[in-house]
């Protein structure tokens, strides 16, 4: 390992926060396109390749590269890895989590009152029956996965075999058929 090597390691754990700084700081100034590229290839968006750029350049203050390290690029190079890695998982979670929540809390809302939530799921299922009932099987399969299942546009298709474009299609002839029915409906109950 080299002078310049040598000193870019972290020396003992006993230094000031003034002195990993430093080393952290010579690290990126010596390895910092390096790093920022392997940051980049890895994710596709800019902003959070900048976030994990900087946090790499902290985690470095707090654990500067240990000094019997003989290959420091290599050392830097599955350091920033796993940072990615990990910065990925963590925003994975974030968005999982955060989906979880909304679903919940969808039905936190309902719960609250039992009597009006089995109104809703009786009024649902009603609804559900007249709609395969009164549409063609097709559409009425695509309503159903969509509506009464939560599926996704994407899911559906995924689910039916059929293409976004046709589960689309299905869709909106399907609202419009239950549109015209609900509005005859209510023109014969008056």
């Amino acid at each position: 390992m080299s002078d310049a090597d040598n000193s870019i390691s972290g020396g003992n754990n006993g230094t000031d926060v003034h002195k990993r700084v430093g080393l952290a700081a010579e690290v990126f100034g010596k390895y910092g396109d390096e790093i920022l590229a392997v940051i980049r290839f890895n994710v596709d968006d800019q902003s959070s390749a900048n976030d994990i750029f900087q946090d790499f350049f902290v985690s470095l203050v707090r654990k500067p590269i240990p000094p019997y390290i003989k290959d420091v690029k290599r050392y830097l190079y599955k350091a920033v890895t796993n940072d990615v890695i990990d910065f990925s998982r963590r925003s994975r979670n974030r968005q999982n989590n955060a989906q979880e929540y909304a679903y919940i809390y969808k039905y936190r809302l309902t719960e609250e009152n039992p009597q009006e939530m089995m109104v809703h799921a009786e009024e649902t299922t009603r609804m559900l029956q007249l709609v395969q009932k009164h549409l063609p099987k097709h559409e009425a399969k695509v309503f159903y996965k969509r509506c009464g299942d939560g599926l996704s546009t994407a899911d559906t298709a995924r689910a039916l075999r059929l293409s976004k474009t046709t589960v689309s299609h299905y869709l909106s002839v399907a609202t419009k058929k239950i549109r015209q029915m609900i509005t005859n409906k209510k023109d014969v109950a008056e």
